[in-house]
């Protein structure tokens, strides 16, 4: 179903259109930098900027007839006076939650001014996001910011409209009565990913990748397992700061040492909770090889978990992808990073797993673009 307020919209002067989003996008540039301010410290003064872009925002939306989505925006507008009242503290997830509801409506009103057609559920998705943080107690807000956050993965990278199955994970999510891990591995996920002074992934994109490779039939991978695993091997590569995709039976026993304890750190972690086993096997096997020249020893071919194998090509290709973009636009980067998977197939990489990547590859090209 589509909203009544199109028609409405565009029949308004291009002009004014332009004029309007052009000032959607300059409120979304002061957000962005309200955030960058917050995340170091509360500014009393940048709370009152951040209120006044999410009300501009808000106001120029009922002005052109987005009313919808201008009831999004005033769900926030209230988050924010919750902040400015002192009565909810500002954390960097909160900054998070905002950017990605706010980037998503930036996309709706782009579709808008294109001509398209905007569907209710496009908008519901996003109200019930934000519907759920306000309603949420304001000890457990953030954790609930986790949860939606995680709900909403994919929703800015898809090339097909995935609304409805976020909706429902959105209408799935129960208040955290109790410690959310994988909303805390999220967290630690995000937090890593801040401090690293090099760009290492959209994760965003990254999981959609390795959803879509986990429902791709070769072996059964439980993607929430998976995801798991994505999140703590980034923690783990922070206790070993080198390349640790070559090492061999050769290679010299203190690098053989490292790369252990970075398995062996990443994967306890995991074991804390009775919830992730099948996660910490994944991250063990993560660096064994198909020709069984990796780690653990004597670990080859169908013997490796298949979510370890999944997880070593996203990992791999992520490697690549990014020492190739550095002199490559996106198209030539991506396709290098799939010739250098290629050359280990059957060596690396079991040459299902890799034909499966190829095909993915070609039906959705988007996905490579991490």
């Amino acid at each position: 179903m589509a909203l009544d307020s199109r028609n409405t919209f565009h029949s308004l002067n291009p002009e004014l259109k332009t004029e309007f989003y052009t000032s959607f996008k300059e409120a979304m540039d002061e957000l962005e930098n309200c955030f960058s301010i917050l995340d170091r410290g509360f500014n009393n003064d940048v709370v009152h900027e951040m209120f006044r872009a999410v009300h501009s925002i808000k106001g120029n939306c009922h002005l052109v007839f987005l009313d919808e989505i201008a009831d999004v925006c005033h769900k926030l507008e209230d988050i924010v006076s919750q902040i400015r009242n002192r009565e909810y503290s500002y954390s960097p997830v909160c900054g998070e939650f905002f950017t990605v509801v706010f980037q998503r409506l930036e996309q709706l009103v782009r579709k808008q001014i294109k001509g398209g057609r905007l569907r209710e559920l496009e908008v519901q998705v996003l109200d019930a996001s934000v519907a759920k943080v306000f309603e949420a107690k304001i000890e457990a807000r953030d954790l609930v910011m986790h949860q939606m956050l995680d709900s909403l993965s994919g929703i800015l990278s898809s090339s097909v409209d995935i609304s409805e199955k976020i909706l429902k994970k959105i209408e799935a999510q129960r208040p955290p009565d109790e410690f959310n891990e994988m909303a805390f591995m999220h967290q630690i996920s995000s937090v890593m990913r801040n401090k690293s002074l090099r760009h290492s992934c959209d994760m965003d994109r990254l999981l959609l990748l390795a959803e879509v490779l986990c429902k791709s039939g070769l072996h059964k991978v439980q993607f929430e397992q998976l995801r798991a695993a994505l999140y703590m091997s980034l923690l783990g590569s922070k206790f070993v700061t080198f390349p640790l995709f070559d090492i061999l039976p050769e290679s010299e026993e203190w690098e053989r040492q490292r790369l252990n304890e970075q398995i062996e750190i990443t994967s306890g972690f995991l074991k804390f909770g009775s919830n992730w086993f099948d996660a910490a096997d994944m991250i063990e096997h993560s660096f064994a090889r198909y020709d069984g020249k990796g780690l653990p020893e004597g670990v080859a071919g169908e013997k490796i978990h298949p979510g370890g194998m999944i997880l070593s090509l996203l990992r791999f290709y992520q490697q690549e992808y990014r020492k190739a973009l550095v002199e490559n636009k996106k198209n030539l980067a991506a396709g290098k990073a799939l010739r250098v998977i290629n050359s280990e197939k059957g060596y690396r990489f079991d040459p299902d797993y890799v034909d499966q990547f190829s095909r993915i590859a070609k039906e959705q090209p988007q996905l490579l673009f991490i």
